[in-house]
């Protein structure tokens, strides 16, 4: 097939057939012009070849449609896991979408309460300038208030034939320190000693101690003027006698006390006016705001049971009146 269109056969020997034939007698008998004359040998060698060739070619057409199939099944699979892979894409997608809705749903409420907060924020700064404006009309309403009252104070002196303004007007000064030390600092002084002792009654205990601080700054019962204060028996009393360690702000506040205490007593003697402190209530009196300060939890129309920090007194003038402690209900 790969020589001639008729496949010649092979060559005789020498032994018999046409070979030897025509070497004997007559001329040797020609093929078919396509023929070619191979040895024997050649011939078989070329014939296996032929065959294994056959056998490549059968073997690589084996081999071609394996990979086809092999190819096919690939692709097979290929789109079969595309296909799963797909479906999943495609689950989590609408997961997600599901989720997203979700989601979306849940800030809807979140939107409205931002909605309304802002409203509410907005109502309350609006709020905030009225009142910033009431406290601005307040504020100049007490000014107006405080010139009228040092108006008074004004036509109150003047009243007096005795005294001028300029040098009896430091009286309402003075007093005005003097209820704060009352009121503030006296109280704030006392509280290492009433938390160390506890007692029952927190509030009497509290007005006795500062009745005796009061004491020791402006004098016993019954003293007329004023005299020095008696610092070492306010740092006793303080301590209870060192029995109570005071920490450095209460320290501090001790020794703000007795400056203080020091320089009324000071700006008061020499103000030129007669100034003293009342100690004093008469037995069996009863609590009148008229002519008493009322100390905490006290009532008025009780006994009064004593004087916790004196009255102020200047000219003859009451500038200041005495705080007094009153006796429970139980015991009225």
């Amino acid at each position: 097939m790969f020589f001639s269109r008729h496949k010649a056969e092979p060559p005789q020997d020498g032994r018999g057939g046409s070979a030897g034939r025509a070497a004997v007698g007559g001329p040797r008998p020609v093929e078919e012009e396509t023929a070619f004359l191979i040895p024997q040998s050649e011939w078989k060698q070329l014939a296996v070849r032929l065959d294994a060739l056959d056998g490549l070619e059968t073997r690589l057409r084996t081999l071609e449609a394996d990979a086809e199939t092999e190819r096919a099944a690939v692709r097979a699979q290929t789109r079969s896991e595309m296909g799963e892979w797909a479906d999943r894409v495609e689950r989590r997608m609408r997961g997600f979408d599901t989720r997203l809705r979700d989601t979306l749903a849940g800030f809807r409420p979140l939107g409205d309460r931002l909605t309304e907060l802002t409203t509410r924020h907005e109502e309350a700064d609006e709020r905030a300038l009225v009142l910033e404006s009431a406290v601005a009309d307040t504020r100049r309403l007490l000014e107006e208030l405080g010139e009228v009252l040092d108006l008074v104070r004004v036509a109150q002196v003047e009243e007096r034939t005795d005294l001028t303004r300029e040098d009896f007007l430091v009286h309402y000064e003075l007093a005005g320190r003097l209820k704060a030390l009352y009121t503030q600092r006296m109280p704030d002084l006392i509280q290492p000693r009433l938390t160390a002792e506890r007692p029952r009654d927190v509030v009497r205990r509290q007005a006795e101690l500062i009745r005796r601080l009061c004491l020791a700054l402006f004098g016993p019962e019954g003293h007329d003027g004023v005299g020095d204060p008696d610092l070492d028996e306010l740092t006793r009393i303080t301590t209870d006698t060192g029995r109570v360690g005071l920490d450095q702000q209460h320290q501090r506040l001790l020794e703000r006390v007795g400056a203080e205490a020091t320089n009324l007593s000071r700006a008061m003697n020499e103000s030129g006016y007669a100034s003293r402190f009342d100690f004093s209530v008469e037995p069996d009196t009863v609590a009148d705001p008229r002519e008493h300060a009322l100390w905490l939890s006290c009532e008025a129309g009780r006994p009064v049971a004593f004087v916790v920090c004196p009255g102020y007194r200047a000219a003859d003038r009451r500038l200041l009146e005495p705080l007094v402690f009153t006796e429970s209900g139980g015991e009225g």
